[in-house]
């Protein structure tokens, strides 16, 4: 083959591959998707939706959320792993979904392996309930009667693969009680179960059960942080009395399919980093439960690692049973 000849079959060739920096740099020029994998006004959601509306002004495009909830959010985390690794599908949840459910239950994906780490923007502590007819203040009280009772006492999860049940298994292997699990449903019927008697205790998330305490209703016996909460500073963390090892702090992220290329998601990330330094945006979160935060993809990656070996542990130290 001549040069000239060579040349045109170069053209030719080059005519059929598709713009890729220049798609990059158009992005979106169609609807985006969140899909969010638990029920709607839950802080993945409230989350999604702050940022698909700043994020639909800044790129003058819509950015749609869809609630595809239910297993421990498993069925919207596969919907996304599907989809297309363009950038048009993401995924705004939890760390349960991410680090607790694969190692509790089979799921159909690997966190770490068919998910692109775009971000975390919020974290959220747990807080122990229990009802005040309990007479129950504190840890040690609780541990007290738990020794005093073995079995006696019991908690409520909002599943088995769900957050508030690990927080409690934490709980009971460091205080060495025994507590017993009233699986519910999900997250309502659960702290419903707590203010109506049915069950002891419930390790609620904290946006979830801040009316509550407000009100009266429930009495919190300590926040899962590493220290206070900004959100209820006057409930001493659980660690600082005398269970250090109970720290349990859930963070929200966002994620594309395995495969995006990095120039969209980092566009992406660049906007949501935007939208997460707004002022208002970030007393929003502190309305709902939420404490603002900054982890890009490489930090999130890592925590998810870490994340996942430290509820392994705990699984095989209680005896959990993973499938």
């Amino acid at each position: 083959m001549n040069i000239l000849s060579l040349a045109r079959a170069l053209a030719v060739a080059a005519a059929f591959v598709p713009p890729v920096c220049n798609a990059q740099e158009s992005f979106p020029i169609r609807p985006v998707r969140f899909v969010v994998p638990f029920p709607a006004a839950t802080p993945p959601d409230i989350l999604a939706r702050i940022a698909s509306q700043k994020l639909a002004e800044s790129w003058g495009a819509p950015v749609i959320v869809e609630v595809r909830d239910g297993a421990s959010g498993t069925i919207g985390v596969n919907q996304v792993v599907r989809a297309a690794p363009d950038g048009y599908t993401l995924l705004f949840t939890n760390d349960l979904s991410i680090a607790i459910a694969p190692v509790l239950s089979k799921t159909l994906y690997d966190p770490r392996k068919d998910l692109a780490p775009i971000a975390a923007v919020a974290q959220g502590v747990s807080v122990l309930v229990m009802h005040p007819s309990a007479g129950v203040s504190s840890i040690k009280e609780l541990i007290a009667v738990a020794k005093a009772r073995p079995g006696a006492l019991t908690f409520a999860s909002a599943g088995d693969a769900s957050t508030s049940r690990m927080c409690i298994e934490l709980i009971k292997r460091a205080a060495g009680i025994e507590l017993v699990q009233v699986p519910y449903r999900g997250a309502a019927p659960a702290i419903q179960a707590v203010l109506t008697g049915e069950v002891s205790m419930y390790c609620s998330p904290a946006f979830q059960a801040l009316p509550h305490l407000k009100s009266g209703k429930l009495k919190a016996l300590g926040v899962t942080g590493s220290g206070p909460s900004p959100v209820i500073p006057e409930v001493m963390p659980i660690s600082a009395q005398g269970l250090p090892d109970v720290i349990v702090s859930s963070w929200y992220a966002a994620f594309a399919p395995s495969g995006t290329p990095p120039a969209v998601l980092n566009k992406i990330r660049d906007a949501l980093r935007k939208v997460f330094d707004d002022p208002d945006v970030r007393q929003k979160l502190a309305g709902v439960g939420l404490d603002p935060i900054w982890m890009d993809g490489a930090e999130l990656a890592a925590t998810i690692r870490t994340d996942l070996e430290k509820w392994t542990r705990v699984a095989k130290s209680m005896g959990i049973r993973t499938e």
